[in-house]
């Protein structure tokens, strides 16, 4: 299948493209179609893979394909996959899967109408140090999970926003960081962790001259017992420089620290549930024992060759998706909420109330 692969491309002009092609190239696949808003930089993509430009989004539909690749703006996945589905096509879209999380549950019920494979470009969850956290933590080397937190800042500068006029508008892009960049990291905590039952927090615009928001603190608690699950908090900013990404898991048993290429972790001679009503000195903290931290290859991973090469196996039947959309509206799903709950000063029950969500967003794009 590999060789044969022909892929057309929606958003062929955009800058993501370039992280995209090197994927393609990994796989060997043909770009057969390209299309763009901007049908001055799909032409001249298209003369350079040698394929054709394509006025609009039926054209590029009417050209043979196995896979469309959606690159447009975020609020355009939706009727850009659902008509690529449609078309018998399966589906990469760039993240975030979709805007809202009700406009991404009709991709994914979509999806499976159509018999068709449905991926996210969640490129992160394919990282070593990641997939050796999500090893641990399905062994049980956690325990019960008591607390997930995530710190991110992906610094920009104000021209940034410069480079493609949807960028930072509520209507062009459906929100900020919390729908950008912040959606790697929101789906590496709902990988490793699992989604959120609540959220509160607070949405800011702090130094960049956009609509949306820059800065996010948010506060979130997993399901649990009677005696509640996890607590955590989540902070991501384009408006600052801190550590690039942290994510922190601790549990009754262990805890783990992940950093970009770098996993940290420590196991406790015994569970804490344990601990708790054994007999010694009611002051002595447990013992714990600092594990040889997990350092990724040099050469890393996590890249879009990884999503590709696992895209074109799961064509094949060989192996599931790396990030079906199905799960990539956990993501999704825990943005909106922290958002809403910004917007309405309140905390947030996750299932999220789809219609609340569209509510603010259609008023936020509106005014």
């Amino acid at each position: 299948m590999t060789p044969g692969l022909r892929v057309a491309v929606v958003g062929g002009g955009a800058n993501i493209f370039g992280a995209h092609r090197r994927g393609l190239a990994a796989v060997d696949a043909r770009v057969v179609a390209v299309q763009d808003a901007d049908a001055g930089r799909a032409r001249r993509v298209a003369e350079e893979l040698g394929c054709a430009p394509c006025p609009d989004v039926g054209a590029l539909l009417s050209v043979p394909a196995d896979l469309v690749v959606i690159l447009a703006p975020h609020p355009l996945h939706a009727p850009l996959a659902v008509e690529a589905l449609r078309a018998g096509r399966h589906v990469l879209v760039e993240k975030p899967v979709a805007d809202e999380v009700a406009e991404a549950d009709r991709m994914v019920a979509e999806a499976e109408r159509a018999g068709r494979l449905l991926a996210v470009a969640f490129q992160q969850r394919a990282r070593p140090e990641v997939v050796e956290a999500l090893r641990l933590v399905r062994a049980g080397f956690l325990g019960e999970l008591r607390r997930a937190s995530v710190l991110a800042t992906w610094p920009r500068r104000a021209s940034y926003f410069r480079t493609a006029p949807w960028r930072g508008t509520w209507r062009g892009e459906g929100g900020g960081i919390l729908i950008n960049q912040g959606q790697h990291d929101l789906d590496l905590l709902c990988l490793l962790a699992g989604r959120p039952a609540r959220v509160t927090g607070w949405a800011r615009t702090r130094l960049h001259d956009v609509e949306t928001e820059d800065t996010v603190e948010a506060l979130a608690e997993w399901p649990g017992g009677a005696t509640g699950g996890a607590m955590g908090s989540i902070h991501i900013s384009t408006a600052e420089a801190d550590e690039g990404q942290r994510i922190e898991l601790t549990g009754t048993a262990g805890r783990l620290r992940l950093l970009p290429g770098r996993l940290e972790a420590w196991r406790g001679e015994v569970d804490f549930r344990e601990y708790l009503t054994s007999p010694g000195d009611p002051f002595a903290p447990p013992a714990v024992e600092r594990l040889p931290a997990f350092e990724a290859p040099a050469a890393g991973g996590g890249g879009h060759e990884a999503v590709y090469r696992n895209l074109v196996a799961a064509m094949a039947g060989e192996e599931p998706l790396l990030a079906p959309a199905g799960q990539a509206t956990a993501a999704l799903e825990l943005a909106n909420a922290i958002m809403l709950a910004s917007a309405t000063g309140t905390e947030v029950p996750l299932p999220l109330d789809r219609a609340a969500y569209g509510a603010l967003l259609r008023a936020r794009r509106e005014s």
